[in-house]
């Protein structure tokens, strides 16, 4: 008789823990300037607190679980959280420390329960939906009334309105596009201005003293001209080809001369 009550006893002790009453709660969450108030009913494990990562759509609900068999249900109301594509419900996705969890589901048109098997040992559920605050704007977005404006009452009849004259303003003149003056290059101008072998400096013409009588520059160097050595050339021989001539002739005739007077003493003896 004492076994069985011994055993029975050890029995109770394992199966007690797992039939722990649930213990109902709720967080507020703020979303948008809106505060939302979660619901949850926890078996063991205690919910430290709830964390919103809009941008990702993700509910993190942090637990520290009790017993070595430990439930999250957790209602979620469609204007806080809801998981939708193309207008039709969508599976949430249910996390347990990054590992894909177990749980089931129950909807109505307001709400979606979930009901989650969390392993012993977990910190953080991590529910990941479409969308926070579908169904509801922040103040900040809310639309004020527009009050219309009373109508203005025109009478029916007018009285006819003297038409005043026309008045003709003169006519602008268009302005007239002046045609852009030229300007020459400055090497034009400088020859125009001073004469050959003067160059234009401070306004005065000026000798050019950058080479030699006889020499250009080239290529950064004074060498000699070579036309003014063919000019010179020219000009001496123009000079010294007369003189020449004038003592071809005068030889010429000096040897005719010659002839002629010995031709006259051979005749007169």
């Amino acid at each position: 008789m004492k076994s069985e009550l011994v055993f029975a006893l050890l029995t109770l002790s394992l199966i007690l823990p797992n039939l722990a009453f649930a213990e109902p709660g709720t967080t507020s969450v703020e979303v948008n300037g809106v505060t939302y108030e979660v619901n949850y009913d926890t078996t063991g494990l205690v919910v430290d607190g709830m964390e919103v990562d809009v941008p990702t759509s993700t509910l993190t609900v942090l637990i520290a679980t009790t017993d070595i068999s430990s439930t999250l249900e957790i209602t979620l109301e469609r204007s806080f959280f809801d998981s939708r594509v193309d207008g039709a419900d969508e599976s949430f996705v249910v996390l347990a420390d990054f590992d894909e969890a177990v749980f089931t589901e129950e909807t109505t048109e307001t709400t979606r329960t979930l009901t989650i098997t969390v392993p012993s040992g977990t910190s953080s559920i991590d529910i990941i939906g479409t969308e926070f605050g579908a169904q509801q704007k922040a103040p900040a977005e809310e639309e004020m009334p527009v009050e219309e404006e009373p109508a203005v009452q025109t009478p029916t009849e007018t009285e006819p309105v003297e038409e005043e004259p026309a008045v003709q303003t003169p006519t602008e003149t268009e302005p007239v596009e002046e045609e852009p003056v030229k300007e020459m290059p400055a090497k034009t101008v400088q020859e125009m201005q001073c004469g050959s072998g003067t160059v234009l400096k401070d306004g005065v013409c000026v000798l050019d003293e950058t080479c030699g009588p006889g020499t250009t520059l080239k290529d950064g160097q004074c060498v000699l001209d070579e036309t003014q050595q063919t000019t010179a050339r020219s000009t001496a021989v123009e000079l010294v080809a007369p003189i020449i001539a004038s003592f071809v002739i005068a030889f010429i005739i000096m040897i005719v001369l010659w002839a002629i007077g010995k031709a006259g003493r051979k005749n007169s003896s």
